[in-house]
This record gives structure tokens, C-alpha cells and sequence, in this order.
């Protein structure tokens, strides 16, 4: 620059132009108005010790993981109910009673005894009394054979219907404890599947607060090595445990890198100042 605008001179300063040294001014302290009320050494005194990771936990799913296995060990009661020896017992055997059973074969007896009595023996009645045989043994024997067939009828029905009976009920309760048990195992598996992930996040979690609280002392120091360093330009680059430490390493890297900056504004700090924009921009992005 030469000129009014400005430049150099013999004794090597270096002047800009006036709108340049107003805009620089007032960001740097809004035009004498705004000065530094804190060091780097108050601020890394502050924050020493007092790491925002100390006493932080993870959330811990341990209640509600109880609740869902208390709710499980309910219906798994219901399973353990359909099994032998249990309070269920009574229900089980009212299930298989046979007593339904046998009002039926009562039913079926009283029918076929009015049969026998209203319509079986008067035609085999009547039919011995066309062939004179009312009187001969073969009259009885054939009353008693008739009889002895309803019974055996009768008998026949029974077993039949207590057998098929017994078997149905038994098998639906075997189906039902099955089903409840199927049912109750997977949901086990689901809960536990659950506390595994659950319990795995939590430790996750956990060890990267841990992690982030014992560095938090050695971040601190590196942000204040950082601006001692930044006067030579070189500075080393940090994962901050906060974001807003992220801008501002991102703001004391950056004047270094705005060195390279620096040749189109000339041979001074501006193109520094500049760089230090750029990297809080990018600390914060």
C-alpha cells in the first residue's frame, strides 16, 4: 500500500488504511469500550478442578428392567399354576371332572330305558306272544338278553365319552401351559436381550464421562499452552471435553493458521486476527 491509503516506511512500520484500523479497533474492543476483565490464568483457575463431567452418570435402566422381569415372574406364576401341585389343582380337576360326563350318560340311560320299555319289549312281546312263547324260558331268555344289551350299551357310551372327554380336557390344559410357558420364555429373552444393549450404553457412557472428567485438568492446561504458543505461531491442536472449549481452541489455532492469510494484508498480526475469526468459525461448525 502506498500513499494516503498507507504503507511502510524507512523505520519498516506498517500503517493501513483508516477504515481498516476503525473496523480493527472496534472488534478488538468495541471502539475503547470493552476491555479484558480475566487472564488466561483466571479462567484456567477457574475451571481447574471443576471438571462439568464430575458426579455425571449415564442413566442407569435398572428400575425399569426390574419392572419388566416383575412382570414376567407374573405370568410365569400362571404358567407354574397350570402345572401339578399347585392352588390351580381344583380348577384343573373341576376342568377334567367327570361329572358333566356323567349327567350326560344318565341322560342317555333314562332314554334308552324308556325306549326299551315303551317300544323294545312290547314288540318283542308281542312277538312271542304270536308264536305261544310268552310262557317258555325262551321268553326270559330273551327279555334278559335284550337288557343285558341296553347295559351294555349304556356302559359303552360311557367309557367312550369319559375316555374322549378326559383326553380333549387334558390336552387343551397341556396346550395352554405350553402356550403360557412359550409366551413367558420369550418375553424373558426380549428383556434380557434389552438389558444387555441397555446395561452396554450405560457402561459406554459411563467410561466416556469418566474419560472426558480426568482430561478435563490436562485440556485446560493445553488451551493456556496454546496461547503461550500462539505467539510463535505454533499451537497443538486438542479434542476439548466441551464445545465452547472447541471454539475456543478452534480461535487460538487459527491465528496460526492465518499466517498463511497474512500475505494478502501484509506482514503484520491482521492476517492472524483474521485466521483467529476463521477458527473459532470453524471450532464452532
Amino acid at each position: 500500500m502506498g500513499g494516503s491509503s498507507g504503507g511502510g516506511g524507512g523505520s519498516g512500520a506498517v500503517s493501513y488504511p483508516t477504515y481498516m484500523t476503525d473496523v480493527h479497533n472496534d472488534w478488538l474492543d468495541n471502539t475503547g469500550v470493552d476491555t479484558i476483565t480475566s487472564s488466561i490464568t483466571d479462567v484456567m483457575d477457574a475451571a481447574l478442578g471443576n471438571s462439568p463431567f464430575l458426579g455425571m452418570d449415564a442413566y442407569n435402566p435398572d428400575a425399569d428392567i426390574s419392572s419388566m422381569i416383575s412382570a414376567e415372574v407374573k405370568l410365569q406364576d400362571l404358567v407354574t399354576l397350570l402345572s401339578s401341585g399347585t392352588s390351580l389343582d381344583a380348577l384343573i380337576a373341576n376342568v377334567l371332572d367327570d361329572s358333566h360326563i356323567d349327567n350326560i350318560v344318565t341322560e342317555f340311560e333314562a332314554d334308552a330305558s324308556a325306549r326299551l320299555v315303551s317300544t323294545i319289549l312290547p314288540r318283542f312281546r308281542r312277538g312271542m306272544q304270536d308264536i305261544n312263547a310268552v310262557v317258555s324260558s325262551a321268553f326270559a331268555i330273551g327279555e334278559s338278553i335284550i337288557e343285558a344289551e341296553q347295559e351294555r350299551n349304556v356302559n359303552r357310551f360311557s367309557a367312550e365319552l369319559h375316555a374322549r372327554a378326559g383326553m380333549d380336557n387334558a390336552i387343551q390344559v397341556i396346550n395352554l401351559k405350553l402356550e403360557y410357558q412359550k409366551i413367558a420364555s420369550s418375553m424373558l429373552v426380549e428383556i434380557y436381550r434389552m438389558k444387555i444393549v441397555a446395561k452396554k450404553e450405560e457402561t459406554d457412557v459411563n467410561a466416556d464421562l469418566d474419560d472426558k472428567d480426568a482430561k478435563w485438568d490436562l485440556e485446560v492446561f493445553q488451551y493456556g499452552a496454546n496461547l503461550l504458543a500462539s505467539i510463535g505461531g505454533g499451537t497443538v491442536s486438542t479434542k476439548g471435553p466441551t464445545r465452547a472449549q472447541s471454539v475456543l481452541g478452534g480461535a487460538l489455532s487459527g491465528i496460526s493458521g492465518g499466517a498463511m492469510i497474512g500475505g494478502e494484508f501484509g506482514s503484520s498480526g491482521w492476517g492472524g486476527i483474521i485466521g483467529g475469526i476463521l477458527g473459532a468459525a470453524s471450532g464452532l461448525l
